[in-house]
């Protein structure tokens, strides 16, 4: 780069440095503080949720990257012009075509990180993530009988011991199960025993109460038991996940063997060949906003009176953009031959962006040369 696509370069940097930081600070508190709730009511520690929150992070800059790009492009440019900064290049002979090199140097930037973080940083965060969290609940169901609190091992469900002792005898349990709607169970009894078998978590319940609300909760079904079991395997995580996401696996393992994935898990395998083209897609939006920003303003002619009105395009397009490439994620999933709009989104943003900047510019190069004739 010479100076000038340099200076450009800087230019977009540092807004690209303060918008990256504010906005994945506030998304990954939305998305980090859900995930508090498990570790408070798995009874984790502090460390832990700080271990899962950094898990998080990869996702979150994956999304926040190429509005970032747009932002910072759009920042520049407008200060470049309400500056002059641009008329005094212009005066020192540096054509506003030039502009562009800089620009794609900075999209293409920020397009490598994304393709660095989507295609393996991103996979690899979120198989940790969900690894830890579901080994979360799972090291639960060992702690169950020792711990003396309220429990929610799953959404629904309340468990909670009085005493306990080291080998599986229990005083006092009691347990709600409100997973269905149609009603809610309630098992309490004086006396427990849990042991691990090899089909999982057994408990054993001795001189208790079961009672059922229906919907209404206007029929109340009261049955008194002297001993009753059953397994908690429904309410604790037992064995190796069977719930890979395709968050979860890099893009080219899933392109190179798409029939690989989907048969043994609750996905299915269109879902996974979709969100690899999308891991593959979405990269090249930061590109694609980039050149949008610098072509609105070139549309504009880089006239300060017409700031508002093209700021205003320049964020709609943006929207409709990135909004389209999540939707038609859902056409993917459908039929997986159309894999490839996935892409079009991105690439035509690109390619007409280009096309309208160099029209623009040359037009009013043209201008100015008749204007000095």
């Amino acid at each position: 780069m010479n100076t000038f696509d340099r200076y450009i370069f800087i230019q977009q940097m540092k807004p690209f440095v303060f918008f990256s930081f504010v906005l994945i600070g506030i998304l990954w508190l939305i998305q980090s503080m859900p995930r508090l709730d498990d570790v408070i009511s798995n009874g984790q520690s502090g460390l832990v949720f700080i271990k899962i929150s950094i898990l998080i992070f990869p996702q979150v800059i994956l999304i926040v990257l190429p509005i970032s790009a747009f932002a910072s492009t759009i920042y520049a440019i407008h200060k470049l012009i309400s500056e002059s900064e641009l008329l005094i290049f212009a005066n020192a002979g540096i054509s506003n075509t030039r502009l562009i090199i800089p620009v794609l140097i900075f999209g293409c930037s920020v397009c490598a990180i994304l393709y660095f973080l989507s295609l393996y940083l991103v996979p690899l965060s979120q198989n940790k993530l969900r690894t830890d969290l579901y080994n979360i609940r799972e090291e639960f169901s060992n702690r169950l009988i020792k711990d003396q609190q309220f429990f929610h091992p799953i959404k629904g469900v309340t468990i909670y011991i009085r005493e306990s002792t080291d080998n599986g005898n229990i005083k006092g349990i009691f347990i709600t199960d409100a997973r269905q709607n149609d009603n809610r169970v309630t098992y309490s009894a004086r006396e427990a025993i849990m042991s691990r078998t090899e089909n999982g978590l057994m408990l054993v319940m001795q001189n208790g109460l079961l009672q059922v609300l229906d919907s209404s909760k206007t029929a109340l079904t009261t049955l008194k038991f002297k001993r009753m079991g059953f397994e908690l395997n429904n309410f604790l995580p037992t064995g190796p996940r069977k719930d890979i996401s395709p968050v979860e696996i890099f893009p080219f393992s899933i392109i190179s063997n798409p029939e690989k994935f989907g048969k043994e898990n609750i996905y299915k395998t269109s879902e996974f060949i979709s969100e690899a083209h999308i891991k593959l897609a979405t990269p090249l939006s930061a590109l694609a906003l980039t050149l949008l920003a610098l072509c609105a303003f070139s549309v504009s002619g880089l006239n300060r009176k017409r700031y508002f009105y093209t700021i205003i395009l320049a964020i709609t397009s943006a929207i409709f953009i990135q909004s389209m490439i999540s939707a038609l994620r859902t056409l993917v999933i459908k039929d997986i031959s159309l894999f490839w709009v996935l892409y079009l989104p991105s690439i035509l943003c690109i390619l007409v962006s280009i096309s309208l900047i160099y029209f623009h510019i040359n037009i009013s190069s043209l201008k100015v040369k008749k204007g000095l004739m």
